[in-house]
This record gives C-alpha cells, structure tokens and sequence, in this order.
C-alpha cells in the first residue's frame, strides 16, 4: 500500500533544496510548479506564459508571476539585498492585523531563489492552515452554463 500523500512534508522538502541550490535550474523550478502551485496545474490556459518564462531563464520574473498567479490574496511585501543575501517577504493583502504571522520570508544569495523560497514557504503556512485569505473559492463554468467549484477559465 503507497504511504498517504503529505503536501506539507513535500513542501518543506523543497524548501531544503531551494535553499541549498546555488542558482535555479530548470529541474528544481519543475517540481516547485509540480509541488507549490495547485492552481497552475488545474489550469488550462496559463502555461504558455510559465513556458515563455522558463524557456528564458527568467527566473525572477517567473517568482512574480507564481506569486499573482498561486496567492492571488498576497503581494511581494519586500525584496532587499544585505550583505550579498536576498530577502524577501510575501503578506497576505490588506490584513492589518496579525501582520508577522501572515507574512511568508525566505533568504538566499540569489534573488530567484529567494522569491521562489517565500512562495513555497507562503504555501507551507497555507497547508498548515495559518494564514488567512481574501480569496473566494473560483468558480468554473461549464459548456453547459452551470458553475462548479475549481477556478474560473475565461481568462
């Protein structure tokens, strides 16, 4: 019998390897877009910016767009160079209260990883049940008109 499915457990797990990889590779990023983001791999429609993205290396630009994409409800908060390491720090929008619990940090010597670090952190405190959300769930139309819950795909 195959062991019950732990999305936390994985996730931390790649939180080990972001933060002992020294650059993104395209292997690492293809099991963050594997294990870090739900949405994405429902959706229909946005792979081919993921696939512009990777294709260039832009590794930078793919964190942001993970972050809108992923955590609708969050925003970069921060991203500072000190001392030759990034950080940065993703919160959930417009919650005042609580703001150092709803706040997701990850540090790195580089800036990708250190977005990419904060996302999958930010999805390990969602799995764990501990930040609020803004969000509602998406509704998915059918050919026939009649909503289902998943995400809405006429974007």
């Amino acid at each position: 019998m195959w062991p019950k499915q732990n999305p936390e457990r994985d996730l931390r797990s790649l939180l080990s390897r972001i933060e002992t990889a020294s650059q993104p590779q395209v292997g690492l990023v293809a099991d963050v877009l594997e294990h870090a983001c739900p949405r994405l791999r429902s959706a229909l429609g946005p792979t081919a910016p993921v696939r512009r993205l990777i294709e260039a290396e832009a590794w930078v630009d793919l964190g942001f767009w993970l972050v809108g994409w992923e955590l609708p409800d969050w925003v970069i908060h921060h991203l500072s160079c000190d001392d030759s390491r990034w950080n940065c720090a993703i919160c959930v929008r417009g919650l005042a209260i609580n703001w150092v619990e709803d706040v997701a940090e990850f540090q790195h010597g580089n800036p990708a990883l250190a977005i990419l670090g904060a996302f999958v952190q930010a999805q390990v405190q969602k799995a764990q049940g501990r930040c609020p959300s803004n969000v509602t769930v998406f509704r998915r139309m059918d050919r026939a008109g009649a909503t289902s819950i998943g995400r809405e795909v006429e974007r």
